[in-house]
């Protein structure tokens, strides 16, 4: 099995997904991750859509309470045994729980520490709340529009926080490679705005209004059926072989104005009402016929749940890159439920019962924590 970060242990101190999308890819790796919730759990494990579920599965979970007395003590012993930790508060929270790097380190010297966080820990925005909507705002994600007419919209994917994530288990993994070599740990400040902004920068500097980097036969369209339907008919030769295999149908594209990628742009937005009345006159359906007849890029709109079925699966794969071949196996176990693991991590560490009872007294531990493991 292709598991490279077998034998890593990672402490996940991270809510919602940037942070879990980040501990989900180093899981798919082969290492061991460790989720440290407060009592009343990651947040994450409130929002719809199984977002949590998606993102945490084959995780353990241990509940704790930072803000206990007592609580120092134990997460020093605890990450003695991590090689990694993960954490997703605003910039100065860790400090104040006292898991920050300088403190965590002390127990464990070669400690890779990333601090993910929507701005990075240092500048004017850095103590800013946000979500990815607001870190994509900021990168300069939103200014351009995504459609040939109409104004930039909001995509629906979270892509400021899975950017964010996907830096963040780049960088970890890069640590690891470094600390194997060297010894030495490293400390992370990943920033979920920089993540987004190296995205959006990829297109250029163009200005917001610019239509530069789009094109009108490449774009979304409604059929028949009412069904959205991508084309993705941008370069000469795509563009030309629609307009063959469409026959007759086909005669209002073969204008001279639409000859050239040049030329369609320059009359994007005549071309645009031609399509429109083009795609609207065959079903999606009819259209990816066509499109895999004619070596055409055209593919209906599917839902995440259509495209994971035609893949013959209920979830998404564990992780995105095929390894030899194949893909990587899914997590074994599902999300666990909070606290599940909080026994058995404590017990690991020499935490006897009569210690656990004393860390339930002192409410650092909640007592569903134990029971329930």
């Amino acid at each position: 099995m292709f598991a490279p970060l077998a034998g890593v242990r990672v402490l996940e101190l991270a809510p919602f997904l940037p942070g879990p999308f980040a501990g989900a890819q180093l899981l798919a790796l082969g290492a061991e991750v460790v989720k440290l919730e407060p009592p009343g759990g990651d947040p994450g494990r409130h929002l719809p859509d199984a977002l949590f579920a998606m993102n945490n599965r084959g995780k353990k979970s241990v509940c704790l309470n930072l803000k206990a007395a007592g609580a120092r003590e134990l997460m020093l012993r605890l990450v003695a045994g991590f090689d990694v930790v993960l954490e997703g508060f605003r910039p100065g929270v860790a400090a104040r729980l006292g898991v920050d790097y300088e403190t965590l380190r002390q127990a464990r010297p070669d400690l890779v520490y990333c601090a993910l966080s929507g701005f990075g820990q240092h500048g004017a925005r850095a103590a800013w709340p946000g979500h990815d909507l607001t870190y994509l705002a900021a990168a300069g994600a939103l200014s351009r529009p995504g459609h040939w007419q109409g104004p930039a919209r909001r995509p629906g994917l979270p892509v400021a926080d899975t950017a964010g994530g996907l830096f963040c288990a780049l960088a970890v993994v890069s640590a690891l490679l470094r600390r194997a070599a060297s010894g030495e740990g490293a400390y992370l400040d990943a920033s979920i705005t920089d993540a987004a902004l190296s995205l959006a920068a990829c297109r250029g500097l163009a200005p917001a209004h610019s239509r530069a980097h789009l094109h009108p036969a490449n774009d979304v369209f409604t059929c028949a059926d009412g069904v959205a339907l991508a084309a993705g008919l941008l370069e000469d030769h795509f563009f030309n072989a629609f307009v063959t295999a469409l026959g007759s149908d086909g005669a209002p594209l073969a204008d001279p104005r639409f000859a050239t990628v040049e030329a369609r742009q320059r009359h994007g937005d005549a071309l645009q009402r031609i399509l429109a009345a083009v795609f609207a006159g065959r079903t999606a359906d009819a259209w990816e016929s066509l499109g895999a007849a004619h070596g055409l890029p055209l593919v209906r709109v599917r839902s995440v749940a259509e495209a994971l079925a035609e893949q013959g699966a209920t979830v998404a794969p564990a992780f995105a890159v095929r390894v030899d071949g194949a893909r990587l196996p899914p997590p074994a176990a599902a999300a666990p439920t909070l606290g599940a693991d909080t026994a058995a991590q404590l017990a690991g560490i020499g935490y006897d019962a009569a210690a656990v009872g004393a860390l339930v007294a002192a409410g650092v531990i909640p007592p569903f924590a134990v029971e329930c493991a």
